[in-house]
Order: structure tokens, then sequence, then C-alpha cells
């Protein structure tokens, strides 16, 4: 997990994020990757396995998704900064 003292607003394109410790809920966007492919997976837990997977996106384009205070953990590669939207 990334190591910070309080939930923030904004975060890295690469990373794993507990959500409510590292991050908090709500809408982010992330510009358009500048390494061509964004992933970004919502989570239940960190196990690794499928069905942790709450929802999930590949995109070369600007990404916009949701994170629910329900939601364990927030993944994402190769995607610029997320910044909060709501």
């Amino acid at each position: 997990m990334a190591a910070t003292t309080k939930a923030a607003v904004s975060f890295e394109g690469d990373g794993t994020y507990q959500v409510g410790a590292d991050i908090k809920p709500g809408t982010y966007k992330s510009s358009k990757p500048d390494s061509g492919n964004c992933y970004w997976a919502r989570l239940k837990n960190d196990s690794g396995q499928f069905s942790a997977i709450t929802a999930n996106n590949n995109s070369s384009g600007q990404s916009v998704m949701t994170i629910r205070s329900t939601d364990g953990v927030f993944e994402t590669s190769g995607c610029n900064p997320w910044v909060k939207v709501k």
C-alpha cells in the first residue's frame, strides 16, 4: 500500500491505495495516459483474487471513475495522477 498519513484527494497513477486511509471516496479523473494505457481497478480487498474486483478498466484516453466508501482498495497502473473532481 502507498504510505500516507491521511486520505488524499489526489494521488499517483501507479500504486495500490487503501480507501479511507490512503485515498478518499469520490469521483476522480486521470488525463490521457503518457504510457499509452491506463489500467485501474476498484477492489473489495487486496487478496489478489479475481473475485475481489468490483470494477476495472483499461483506457488510452482520459479516465473518470468513482471510488465508493464500500471499496477496500484502489489499484492503478500506467495512469497519470488521479485528481478528485467530486
